[in-house]
């Protein structure tokens, strides 16, 4: 039997031991060495533990799936990393696939098809997408969005998160060391590409992608 470490991180804890449970019950051989309910945590464990799988989920506390994910294969050579998330967007997944990831799965899928992902992944076999990824929109269930971590800027997310910790544009401004001005183009932009109206839309978009 081959035996595979494998790193999980989900901010969930029910949700970690589930896949945890999931993988343990199709493969006694594999092994978690590690669980992590955050960004920093995964990297931290990652780079210390050296898995052969890190199962990340896209939308951490604290960062998301994609930077976590660079991260580890930056500093743990040849190690797999499949993706979790709720959603199904092809901008994300086309994303994943650029920066190396090796296989996408909706979180919906994953009682029937981790095991198989993680197999795939192992055998070398190319990138794998979770099935709703290739549907069309009106099949999927839930709709499509992309995190705002996907859509904004690092200088933007910075923004998005004083805005909606309700500061002003003047006091955001003062926070980053930008003008007004500034503030109010980043506030404007931030806006239009989260298809948002008013402050609270941004406050609501922030909380649901973990940006605050």
């Amino acid at each position: 039997m081959t035996r595979v470490r494998i790193l999980v991180a989900d901010d969930h804890e029910l949700v970690r031991r589930g896949l945890v449970s999931i993988l343990a019950a199709a493969h006694p051989e594999w092994e978690i060495v590690a669980e992590a309910g955050t960004g920093a945590a995964a990297r931290e464990q990652g780079e210390k533990l050296q898995p052969d799988v890190a199962i990340l989920d896209l939308s951490l506390p604290d960062t998301n799936g994609l930077e976590v994910a660079e991260y580890l294969m930056h500093h743990v050579p040849g190690i797999r990393i499949l993706v979790l998330t709720m959603h199904a967007a092809a901008p994300i997944v086309q994303q994943l696939k650029k920066a190396g990831v090796k296989a996408y799965l909706v979180k919906s899928e994953a009682p029937t098809m981790l095991v198989s992902s993680v197999e795939r992944m192992l055998a070398g076999e190319p990138f794998f997408a979770s099935e709703k990824a290739h549907r069309p929109p009106g099949e999927v269930e839930a709709p499509d969005y992309v995190p705002a971590q996907f859509l904004l800027t690092p200088r933007e997310l910075a923004v998005l998160k004083l805005l909606a910790s309700d500061m002003s544009n003047k006091q955001v401004a003062a926070e980053l060391d930008m003008s007004v001005r500034t503030a109010e183009t980043h506030h404007a932009n931030i806006l239009a590409k989260l298809g948002a109206e008013t402050l609270a839309d941004l406050v609501r978009i922030a909380i649901r992608d973990k940006v605050i």
